[in-house]
């Protein structure tokens, strides 16, 4: 079966090494799109390096979950007036006191960054997945018709009996997302991606991760699924991220090695040059 492949990195503009690592990617031709965070320490010299780079399709990587918000968020933020950490957030979303004016307003307010930072957004995510909160999408939802902007879904593999038997939380965490996806993909008339396919997902170490390890994700991928997207976090060891989290670094790391195992993955040879199956697009191209 032909699939539609987008290679899309988040986190672009989080900080000075994660850029790096982006454009490392791209450069080696592993990296169709990503995505930018608009508040984060990173960001004007992701605008830069943007312009340097004009092949690569930019979207808005939406964030409630790290820095301070664009707008008054009060629902949104803590005392200090930063964004809650996603635990936090989910707990007050799941007690209806996230105002979904709010979210709205923040929305509207980051893709004015973007844009302002003379990035046109092919797409929009979010950090974290934290657009797949039903407040959240309700929120964004008509401004993604208004505008005809695409978004990617959290979309999982459709949870089987296996994976019941094998981790039953993860069955009713997966099979909960999976529902709300396509409940989402009925609310928005713009281009979306049939599944998410990411190595966050394995429980295998990142050691052992090579090109075949992202070939395979891809391959694996339900055969209805017209739209594949390889979700990807490429880093590369950085003091400067290092200081974003300095009280929780430790917890971090484990996410941090997957992170830097794709970066040595992304940055070699082009994973998908010579496969007949795959056409590598973008969510702005994607048909």
């Amino acid at each position: 079966m032909q699939r539609q492949v987008i290679i899309n990195a988040d986190d672009f503009g989080l900080s000075t090494s994660v850029n790096r690592a982006i454009i490392d990617a791209y450069r080696a031709g592993n990296l169709t799109s990503t995505t930018m965070m608009v508040n984060m320490p990173g960001t004007a010299e992701g605008a830069r390096l943007a312009a340097e780079n004009p092949g690569l399709a930019i979207g808005l990587h939406f964030c409630l979950t790290e820095g301070r918000p664009l707008t008054a968020a009060p629902s949104l933020t803590d005392a200090d007036g930063n964004f809650l950490e996603r635990g936090a957030l989910l707990k007050r979303a799941l007690r209806g006191q996230v105002k979904e004016a709010e979210v709205r307003a923040e929305f509207e307010a980051q893709l004015a960054k973007l844009e302002g930072l003379g990035i046109r957004p092919t797409h929009t995510d979010s950090h974290q997945h934290t657009h797949m909160l039903p407040a959240v999408f309700r929120a964004i939802a008509p401004v993604l018709n208004a505008r005809r902007l695409p978004v990617r879904l959290a979309i999982p593999h459709k949870p089987g009996l296996g994976l019941l038997l094998r981790w039953p939380l993860k069955f009713v965490r997966q099979t909960i997302l999976y529902r709300s996806s396509q409940r989402f993909k009925r609310q928005v008339q713009t281009r979306t991606n049939d599944v998410l396919v990411s190595v966050h997902d394995l429980t295998t170490p990142p050691a052992g991760y090579s090109a075949d390890t992202l070939r395979e994700l891809v391959h694996q991928a339900p055969a209805d699924a017209r739209v594949v997207e390889l979700m990807v976090h490429p880093y590369v060891p950085g003091a400067d991220i290092d200081a974003l989290y300095p009280h929780d670094l430790a917890q971090r790391q484990p996410f941090f090695e997957k992170c830097y195992a794709e970066h040595r993955i992304l940055s070699g040879p082009a994973l998908f040059a010579h496969d007949p199956h795959v056409t590598l697009t973008t969510y702005g191209s994607a048909s």
